[in-house]
């Protein structure tokens, strides 16, 4: 009972109560604090997660009770062992004559343990033609010991004219709350050796030095920052707050993007030996257990870098001369075909090397923490938004599901709809045109009735209120998409049930009318409506998209993870899903439509699409997000190659924002036929 007792409290981590079960010639040698920190160091070193015991036979008759234990490392996986618990019966009660021999048998009386472990080189991430994104190199860094600054003023004014970085960057730097004066803190970091002439700037400054070092390296800077994301030194919380027991104190940790999703693969697990060594000379006196690990792997990407530096470029000419307004934006382009990312944007960005070692310019700083900015937020899949008119593809689907509407079907389109005293214009009141009246379900597409789609909201609301959020969720809307390795949030499709438990109010058929348009509480990230705009453009089916084509560790040849995942099928028929699509083509190339016909008319390839014009609050300024979702192949008729989603927040109408910017892409796309295989 005794040694059962034991083992239990050892399970349970209750080195106290363990104590208190000892013989009295051990507490007269072993302090409680010394005798519970033994337990704790050992179990931190060594990596255990669990204890699992068990007697293994009777006591023999000078008091020993052979025992099974294993233990689980999380360095070096199971350890199992059989030992002896040695009793002596005090007080008519037996009680455990401990020695460290207890917790190893290998320590005996006096042994120290020590994890020494082989960290693999992080992997790689490279796009689909094996161009590096981000890799681990070698770095000559430059920084300073605050402590031992005698001179800090005039050492940072050097530094400044050394470097070529503002005195008041350097001191930023340098100045930074918790951190111990004795810290080495990293300035900037020199790709490959240092110069001579950089060795005899620095050496003759106090406090200040250049150490060779790994870093994490990202070639493209900001260009892919929200893909790679970026890595930093782990952290104490880091370590504490791990539910696997991995993570140990001297690695990176991913902070976002890929190295974030797929930290794992890019981290591979370090191995290493277990050992028992002499506590004074760390002289190694037995190997415990040893683990290989799990090596690093590259990972090697759907995108191609030149299709993100080309969509990059697009949407930075869409910031106004001010500089400000429409420098928050995102893109998204994808293969219908397979679901596979070609590229993925964010604005503004940020430099991920300045991450890794947190060398931000005291601007950057600033810009950094900027709450409505939010450079780090990859608004591409972590940020909702209110789509406005590219949702209209999804309530005219809905009507031909549910109403039984074709694209013929006759339709008005006055110049308000109203619903008691709740009034909602079309378009054309804001720009003093009169009403478009007469249409049909195929024009009212066409020409973005919004009158037409408050009739189909209120009609496929008093059907079933459900209707048109099913049919949205059924484009995969309201849910993640799925995307491995890549963080992203839900968004919202707002029904019945979601109002009621979250807003704690009932549905009105004002909901459905405004859902109707992309407005109201619906919200979407940009991935999802490129993956709604995908499944139309492929013909009906929902895809899974994926941006992790291939993994390779090192010196062998990669190995294929990504592929076509099919999510669902629409609940469409195919001619039903070839009208949506003629209305999507028509909205670009017919002249007596509206909206994006007069930026695509003229355009060489066969490229469909739609306008948003999303109403919002999101900053004040009263203009509206701009968004245009489109498709598009070589050939008339043909499949399409590529499926895009672009977004520039609070700029205007996404006829003049973000179709120009799609443009500009798609002409390069056609130019260089990357995608029209």
């Amino acid at each position: 009972r005794t040694v059962e007792n034991w083992l239990a409290l050892w399970s349970a981590g209750d080195y106290n109560a363990m104590y208190d079960m000892t013989s009295t010639r051990v507490q007269v040698a072993t302090s409680r604090d010394a005798f519970t920190a033994r337990y704790a160091e050992i179990a931190e070193e060594a990596g255990l997660v669990s204890v699992a015991s068990k007697v293994a036979g009777e006591m023999s008759l000078d008091g020993q009770v052979p025992v099974d234990v294993t233990l689980t490392s999380n360095l070096v996986g199971e350890i199992a062992e059989r030992n002896t618990i040695p009793l002596v019966q005090e007080d008519n009660a037996y009680r455990v004559d401990w020695t460290p021999s207890l917790i190893f048998r290998q320590l005996g009386g006096n042994g120290c343990i020590d994890f020494a472990g082989k960290m693999p080189q992080r992997g790689k991430i490279l796009d689909r033609n094996s161009v590096v994104l981000a890799e681990d190199v070698m770095v000559s860094r430059v920084g300073v010991v605050p402590g031992d600054l005698e001179d800090r003023a005039g050492t940072i004014a050097q530094l400044s004219q050394i470097l070529g970085i503002p005195v008041a960057d350097i001191d930023s730097m340098i100045t930074i709350d918790n951190w111990n004066p004795a810290w080495f803190i990293p300035i900037k970091d020199i790709q490959g050796e240092p110069s001579v002439d950089l060795m005899n700037k620095i050496t003759p400054l106090k406090g200040a030095a250049i150490r060779r070092a790994m870093t994490r390296y990202y070639p493209n800077g900001a260009l892919t920052a929200h893909i790679t994301g970026w890595v930093s030194p782990a952290t104490a919380e880091d370590v504490e707050t791990d539910a696997t027991g991995s993570v140990r104190s001297d690695e990176m940790v991913g902070r976002s993007g890929l190295e974030l999703g797929a930290n794992e693969l890019l981290a591979g697990k370090p191995g290493g030996s277990l050992s028992v060594i002499e506590c004074e000379t760390r002289a190694e006196r037995e190997v415990i257990a040893e683990s290989p690990g799990t090596p690093a792997q590259d990972i090697y990407l759907t995108v191609d870098i030149e299709v993100q530096r080309q969509v990059d470029a697009a949407l930075t000419a869409q910031v106004a001369a001010d500089g400000k307004s429409g420098q928050r934006s995102a893109a998204v382009f994808l293969d219908p075909r397979t679901g596979g990312v070609l590229a993925m944007v964010s604005h503004p960005s940020f430099d991920p090397n300045d991450a890794v070692q947190n060398t931000y310019a005291a601007d950057e700083r600033v810009a950094i923490n900027d709450p409505v900015l939010r450079p780090q937020t990859n608004r591409a899949t972590y940020e909702r938004y209110p789509t406005g008119s590219i949702f209209k593809a999804i309530t005219t689907a809905a009507a031909m599901r549910y109403l039984d509407y074709t694209g013929e079907t006759p339709i008005d389109c006055p110049a308000s709809f109203k619903i008691g005293d709740v009034q909602w214009d079309d378009w054309v009141v804001e720009n003093g045109l009169s009403a478009q009246g007469p249409l049909t379900l195929h024009s009212g597409l066409v020409r973005s009735c919004n009158t037409v789609f408050y009739q189909l909201g209120k009609a496929l609301d008093d059907l079933d209120p459900n209707a048109l959020p099913d049919m949205a969720k059924a484009f995969g809307l309201g849910a993640p998409t799925g995307i491995p390795y890549f963080p992203e949030i839900a968004g919202t499709i707002p029904d019945p049930a979601w109002k009621q438990e979250v807003v704690g109010d009932g549905w009105a058929t004002g909901d459905a009318v405004l859902l109707s348009i992309g407005q109201g509480f619906m919200e979407a990230t940009p991935l999802q409506m490129a993956n709604a705009y995908a499944a139309i453009a492929n013909g009906g089916t929902l895809l899974q998209p994926y941006i992790v084509d291939k993994t390779a560790v090192p010196g062998t040849d990669p190995v294929q993870v990504g592929k076509r995942v099919e999510k669902g099928k629409l609940p469409l028929t195919a001619v039903q899903v070839g009208e949506v699509q003629s209305a999507l083509r028509d909205q670009t190339s017919n002249e007596d439509g509206v909206g994006s016909a007069k930026v695509f008319g003229d355009f060489a390839w066969p490229l469909s699409g739609k306008t948003g014009t999303a109403t919002n609050d999101l900053d004040g300024s009263g203009k509206p997000h701009s968004w245009f979702a489109a498709y598009g192949g070589p050939e008339e008729g043909g499949t399409a190659t590529v499926t895009s989603v672009v977004l520039v927040e609070n700029m205007g109408e996404g006829v003049s924002y973000a179709a120009p910017a799609t443009r500009q892409i798609y002409n390069w796309l056609k130019d260089t036929g990357v995608v029209a295989e």
